[in-house]
């Protein structure tokens, strides 16, 4: 009873936010004129399963001799917040307009596509034509929209992370704001859902005995940067994470002290237990009750400039095509990167896969509208990468839950060889900083990972840290993959893999193979005979004279059958974006501040080094905490514009 009561408020309110973001004077009615093709159905109730982000959705069609009469989505697994636009608004739209040619709900593109997949089966179960369902377009009378204006002091281009934050700040400090999210509702940003940022000086840590200083925070992060990042812009971020993570305690969210997974030396990450609208609801209506307003389903397009070179305001487009324009003071651009983007992500990384698991309407969207104006791009680009587990588009999105556990084995620090069949660095990375040594992964496209059946059975049958002989000088083994570790994303016995193997063959990215001969043969590893020989002679000397890994990881591949798993890099989301300046200014290309234009979050290239923070946590914390430096920045410059 309270699951189904928590869904209700939840689909009430994905509606109340919608039409609160309406704009004065817009219009609410549709003058949609629906066409009622001839269509041809066996009357009567059909059900079927389409595949969603997160598992199965059921969904259950009524049809009558001539029309599809209901569209009902049942059980599934789909995230609350995200899924909820499209499990609303799909069905809506195939029964109003008696078509499958339906526009995916933007944000939840999957369940979508899901939902619409299930209807197409159940319309063939009905004997009815999917391809003209498919070919229908629902015509319209009048479909130009007035374009809508708005004025305001601070304009927030992306509500994640450091969006939304920087909109608690600025408009608890006295600004107007106005936040234009690309997606459905703020459910759909990384901020939304990821598991916890780092933060130092919180009440949490405190509570706990943890005495992490700011000074032990940032040497450990500026000294593994190595002078890459802008040094004082990370001093001064870090300063605000403390007072954030307060404020959300404070808002009713729910916090707690993380365990130092990968030896540090410190515990800064925290972990937020709600995720999606039960974790931005209460920081939302805090910017509603300080006079701010959200436009969603809103894409950002372009920057205002004046004749001063001065950033005031933003040209957007809603999804139904309405022009937007907002007129404003300072702007921020805070969009999350461009994990949705192959076309950015082939520009910085070549022609590789980064399979993503957070959130893909990030497209380059903010660096693509600074750069049109003046703005340069900082020098470090890369991935905040799966520390779980490896993947293959071929076997659909990554879930810690669902996936094929055979991808598992990437992160275990075997025997790994690129397209050619040569190892390419010290695989004990993965196993030590998996976040960190995704780098080199990331660098080859394509990876494979190579192991006998002696070595597959033992990791399936009782685990990686067993099967390495429980090494405690594995930190990362002992606190996240030994039977005293707590229980979450990573698995310590992989006790699906085997049964999962075939559907691994099947798709294309696992083989099981005689001899290393034939596995070579298979995905074309030209040299992995010559790499596997020399790799045994390592183990069995216990000295890896080529990259230096240590013994613990050193296992012989020898007797058959041999497993071959191709392997591609996923990613939370992405790193690498414009250059700012220590208050979080955009610079342009003699370094010097565009007035009133600001990048935050990932967008803010000048705080993330690549490969990406060896402490977990940092680039959600860092988008926290730099949105509460920026809302207060914003907030001065424009009180400084009345002086």
């Amino acid at each position: 009873m309270f699951n189904m009561k928590r869904k209700l408020i939840t689909c009430g309110l994905i509606f109340t936010l919608a039409v609160g973001a309406v704009g004065c004077g817009q219009k609410t009615e549709s003058n949609d004129q629906v066409q009622t093709p001839s269509l041809s159905f066996t009357a009567g109730e059909y059900s079927a399963t389409g595949t969603g982000r997160n598992g199965d959705i059921n969904v259950t069609v009524k049809f009558t001799e001539n029309k599809i009469e209901s569209v009902v989505v049942g059980e599934h697994t789909e995230t609350a917040g995200i899924a909820t636009p499209a499990i609303e608004q799909i069905p809506v739209a195939i029964t109003e307009g008696q078509t499958l040619k339906v526009d995916a709900v933007t944000g939840a593109t999957l369940t979508s596509n899901g939902i619409l997949d299930a209807v197409a089966d159940c319309v063939k179960q009905a004997n009815g034509d999917v391809e003209a369902l498919k070919s229908i377009e629902v015509s319209k009378e009048d479909t130009k929209k007035d374009a809508e204006v708005y004025d305001t002091d601070i304009v927030i281009v992306g509500g994640g992370a450091a969006g939304l934050t920087a909109a608690i700040s600025a408009s608890s400090n006295g600004s107007s704001v106005i936040v234009v999210e690309k997606g459905a509702s703020l459910a759909v940003a990384n901020g939304a859902n990821a598991g916890g940022p780092i933060a130092v000086g919180t009440k949490v840590q405190k509570e706990e005995g943890e005495d992490l200083t700011i000074e032990t925070l940032y040497n450990h992060m500026n000294d593994y940067a190595n002078s890459t990042i802008n040094s004082a812009l990370l001093r001064n971020v870090l300063d605000k994470t403390g007072e954030t993570m307060d404020l959300f305690q404070d808002l009713g969210l729910t916090l707690s002290l993380r365990q130092d997974a990968y030896g540090v030396g410190f515990r800064a990450r925290l972990k937020i237990a709600e995720k999606g609208l039960d974790r931005t609801t209460p920081q939302e209506q805090l910017v509603l009750k300080n006079g701010g307003q959200f436009l969603y389903n809103t894409t950002g397009e372009s920057i205002i400039m004046n004749e001063n070179n001065e950033a005031v305001g933003i040209k957007a487009k809603k999804a139904d095509g309405t022009e937007v324009t907002v007129n404003a003071k300072a702007v921020l651009i805070s969009t999350g990167g461009y994990l949705g983007s192959q076309e950015v992500i082939s520009e910085k990384f070549g022609d590789v896969t980064v399979n993503p698991l957070g959130n893909t309407l990030s497209t380059g969207d903010g660096i693509k509208m600074i750069s049109e104006v003046g703005g340069v791009e900082d020098r470090n680009w890369g991935i905040v990468a799966n520390e779980f587990s490896a993947s293959n588009a071929k076997n659909g999105a990554w879930n810690s839950k669902t996936s094929n556990q055979n991808l598992r084995f990437g992160i275990y620090g075997g025997l790994l060889v690129n397209s050619e069949g040569n190892r390419f660095f010290n695989e004990q990375i993965m196993a030590e900083e998996p976040l960190a040594g995704a780098e080199a992964t990331l660098r080859q496209g394509k990876y494979y990972v190579v192991m006998d059946e002696a070595y597959y059975n033992s990791v399936c049958e009782q685990g990686i840290f067993k099967t390495l002989g429980s090494p405690q000088s594995w930190i990362a083994g002992v606190n996240c993959l030994s039977d005293s570790a707590p229980e979450g994303a990573h698995i310590k016995v992989l006790t699906e893999a085997k049964a999962q193997l075939q559907e691994a063959i099947d798709q294309g990215w696992g083989f099981k193979a005689n001899t290393i001969e034939e596995a070579a043969e298979h995905f074309g590893l030209e040299n992995l005979v010559t790499t596997v020989a020399a790799y045994n002679e390592f183990a069995k000397n216990g000295k890896d004279t080529q990259f230096y890994k240590d013994a613990t990881f050193l296992t012989s591949v020898s007797e058959g059958p041999i497993y071959v798993f191709e392997y591609e890099a996923s990613a939370w989301c992405t790193i690498g974006g414009m250059k700012v300046d220590d208050s979080l200014r955009v610079v342009d290309k003699t370094n010097t501040a565009i007035k009133g234009l600001y990048a935050a979050g990932v967008d803010a290239g000048s705080m993330f080094t690549s490969p990406y923070y060896d402490n977990e946590g940092s680039a959600l914390g860092l988008s926290f905490g730099s949105g509460t430096l920026v809302g207060l920045n914003m907030t001065e410059y424009v009180k400084s514009l009345s002086k």
